[in-house]
């Protein structure tokens, strides 16, 4: 086989690898991680860090390397080795910081475990890059026309990969065997560049495991060692997420990556999520269940005279995992919608819809609060309205959010006084029950609902409702007039606190800050989130560009710094952008899975189409930096086309479900371009930095390097800061103001000199 075409296979199984290896490695971390999107952000940040590092510090020094393809062919032998690797030592991490399941780890651990367990491999990763580039630039000219072909092939493996896990792999087999799979083909590209003993025996050991199932076995070893000490029964790879069901003497407990879901037979639990809504209801007969029914919430409604109850719950998974080891759900009253419930609701309170022919009389929310941006969807003014839409005229919303008995802290009050504000601007009145689970009884009638702790006895006995722990004794305590003076107090104290709206997620900041608050991490945060803002941001961006074209004007300097500050600023733009669609997709039209995978797999066919026309004009190009300042223009003017399209998009979809639902296409289109413009850059850059130099492992490391740090500051930044205190439309006008700058920078430079680096 020819050397360039080894080189092009070897950088398409890098792209899949990549790709494919870090949505697995995501997956398991956030398992450990309990799914917070917080962890997700450094996760992201981790990865980028070390792949960059294995480009940017290692890259530089491939020029010392005597046998370079024989080198490579090790490191695609390591890959192949340690990605299987890496998923045991995730699984091990809980039992090596002995942290239990459903238990809540520090953001020091989170950082160090995401921080070890992504070095090795994402190094690897990163110096492959270079490596394989090195290689196809040697003997091949133009080198910048070979390091832009592979380019091109390793983001064709990158959006294959994603296409790939997204509709068959995650379906097919589990974490651990796809990242056998993903070995395999990178010890077959490590044979081609070099053969060796090591590489014969570890195929026999993956030709063996393969044979007995021992991945399938090993994988069931592993998750066990995660919820331990309790007994794992069941463990189960969804599209969703990782279901995990472990046994504790009689009781049976759901998780769901790592966060519990519910456990059977905690009927406490069960019965404050229905009785006080329910109990609030003059004769509540149509009811709608949002999530956590199967463990006990449907057998408390059910005791009820109630005419139907509609059950929503985005996972079928969940659904037959909770009837196989828990009481089945058999009466012809309940309905189960396997669906998204924003997505239920939306579609049920859109004009003309038929979805509900009739309103609700109750609909309980049963979900876990707003730890992540997804859950927060729940929680935000635009689905109270939605909510507000499908009561029926004396209906009543409900939800519980995690407290405390006896203290609040001021984190804490800031936190539940944001959702109570977002709630009160829908609900004319609110009641607040305090507990270790803080219950918000919501209704828009006048006098409906009623802190009296007697009427609510009475209601109970007057319906023969048999109950455990929410009866005449308890009732009192749970409404007692002082507790609730308390709460209300320490919620007025933050009156003014911001609206939790779809496009400016607050309330999952508030929680994060609460949750991290845990560790004594951001006492001295919170008095200062109000006051960042979007100004803060285009100021310090404005400071940076007049010290730079100060800079550029006194030392005469060509157009390099520029090229090198843009790639950094358009990987940093690029994965905002990725977020913003994904959030924005949900947002709209409810948590899809295929569809997010879809849109990810855009971003990458956009990326390598990019790549694949600068790599075909590069040749014909005159003016590299007229060309290069087009495409930087480009990045000034996609985000406020992407403003006016979300927000088409989002009115359109409320005015009219059938026509939103068309635009769900555009969806796909938006990434597409984002990766293109991208894709287009990388390559183009890399020529302008080679212009009179054959250093090209060097120039590509830190092109590469810096494009990787980019994004890696806005992989942390997008999901932690920009997008809970800016919201979206503020984040794409401050990423478009930064990419002006940028182009600014770059205008006032001076071409590059033909010149020895």
């Amino acid at each position: 086989m020819k050397t360039m075409l080894k080189l092009k296979t070897s950088a398409f199984i890098l792209g899949l690898t990549s790709m494919i290896g870090q949505i697995i490695i995501i997956r398991e971390l956030l398992v450990v991680f309990y799914g917070n999107e917080l962890s997700l952000g450094i996760i992201l940040a981790s990865w980028l860090f070390w792949v960059a590092f294995g480009s940017m510090v290692l890259g530089r020094l491939v020029d010392l390397i005597h046998s370079k393809e024989k080198f490579l062919s090790y490191i695609q032998l390591a890959i192949s080795i340690i990605l299987p690797l890496n998923i045991f030592f995730i699984r091990f991490i809980k039992s090596i910081l002995k942290i239990q399941a459903g238990q809540i780890i520090g953001f020091t651990q989170m950082l160090s475990v995401s921080f070890v367990s992504l070095s090795v491999i994402c190094i690897l990763l990163g110096l492959s890059f270079i490596l394989i580039t090195r290689i196809a630039a040697k003997d091949n000219n133009p080198p910048a026309k070979q390091v832009a072909k592979i380019y091109f092939f390793e983001s064709l493996g990158a959006s294959i990969g994603g296409l790939l896990y997204t509709f068959l792999l995650i379906k097919t087999y589990t974490p651990f065997q796809n990242a056998l799979i993903l070995g395999n083909l990178n010890l077959i590209v490590s044979i081609l560049f070099n053969r060796n003993m090591v590489q014969l025996a570890y195929l026999v050991i993956f030709s063996t495991t393969i044979i007995f199932n021992w991945p399938k076995h090993l994988d069931g070893f592993t998750r066990s060692l995660q919820s331990k000490p309790m007994k794992l029964i069941e463990n189960v790879d969804s599209i969703y997420g990782n279901i995990a069901v472990t046994k504790l003497g009689n009781d049976y407990s759901f998780y769901e990556n790592g966060t519990l879901m519910f456990t059977g037979g905690d009927i406490a639990t069960s019965e404050e999520s229905v009785h006080y809504a329910m109990l609030e209801h003059l004769s509540p007969k149509k009811i709608l269940l949002i999530g956590g029914g199967t463990g006990g919430s449907i057998a408390q409604i059910l005791k009820y005279k109630i005419d139907r109850l509609d059950y929503v719950e985005l996972d079928p998974m969940i659904i037959s995992l909770s009837q196989k080891y828990l009481p089945p759900v058999t009466d012809d009253k309940v309905n189960i919608i396997h669906m998204d419930g924003r997505l239920f609701v939306k579609e049920a309170s859109t004009i003309g819809s038929l979805k509900t022919p009739y309103k609700y009389d109750v609909v309980i929310l049963n979900l876990p609060d707003p730890y992540t941006a997804s859950l927060n969807r729940f929680y935000s003014l635009e689905f109270f309205q939605e909510v507000k839409k499908i009561l029926g005229p004396k209906g009543i919303f409900s939800f519980g959010l995690l407290s405390s008995e006896n203290y609040i802290s001021p984190e804490h009050a800031v936190y539940l006084s944001c959702i109570y504000n977002t709630l009160k601007k829908e609900f004319f009145d609110i009641k607040i029950l305090p507990g270790n689970t803080m219950t918000f009884v919501a209704s828009d009638e006048p006098g409906m609902l009623t802190y009296d702790f007697n009427t609510v006895i009475k209601r109970l006995k007057d319906r023969s409702i048999k109950t455990k722990f929410v009866r005449e004794y308890y009732i009192p305590f749970k409404l007692d007039p002082l507790r609730i003076k308390y709460v209300e107090s320490a919620i007025a104290k933050f009156k003014n606190t911001q609206i939790n709206t779809d496009f400016k997620p607050i309330g999952y900041l508030y929680h994060a800050i609460l949750w991290v608050s845990f560790f004594d991490a951001t006492r001295n945060l919170l008095p200062y989130i109000d006051k960042i803002n979007m100004g803060i941001f285009i100021l310090a961006g404005f400071a940076f560009l007049i010290i730079a074209l100060l800079a550029q004007k006194l030392t005469r300097a060509s157009l390099k710094f520029p090229i090198l500050v843009s790639i950094g600023a358009t990987g940093m733009s690029q994965i905002c952008f990725q977020v913003i669609i994904l959030l924005a997709f949900q947002f709209i039209y409810g948590y899809m899975y295929h569809q997010i995978g879809l849109i990810l797999a855009s971003f990458m066919i956009g990326l390598t189409l990019g790549s694949f026309l600068i790599t075909n004009i590069m040749e014909k190009i005159e003016d590299e930096k007229a060309v290069y300042i087009k495409s930087q223009a480009w990045l000034c003017i996609y985000p406020l086309i992407l403003i006016a399209a979300l927000l088409g998009i989002s009115k359109i979809n409320q005015l009219s479900l059938s026509m939103g639902n068309a635009l769900q296409i555009a969806f796909v289109i938006m990434p597409v371009i984002a990766g293109f413009i991208g894709g287009f850059q990388f390559p183009l850059a890399n020529k302008i930095w080679l212009e009179g130099s054959k250093d090209v492992s060097k120039t590509t490391s830190l092109l590469y390097g810096v494009d990787l740090l980019g994004s890696c500051i806005g992989g942390i930044a997008i999901g932690a800061i920009l997008i809970p205190i800016l919201g979206i439309i503020q984040t794409c006008v401050l990423l478009s103001v930064i990419n002006i700058f940028i182009f600014i920078l770059i205008s006032n430079s001076r071409p590059c000199f033909i010149q020895k680096m």
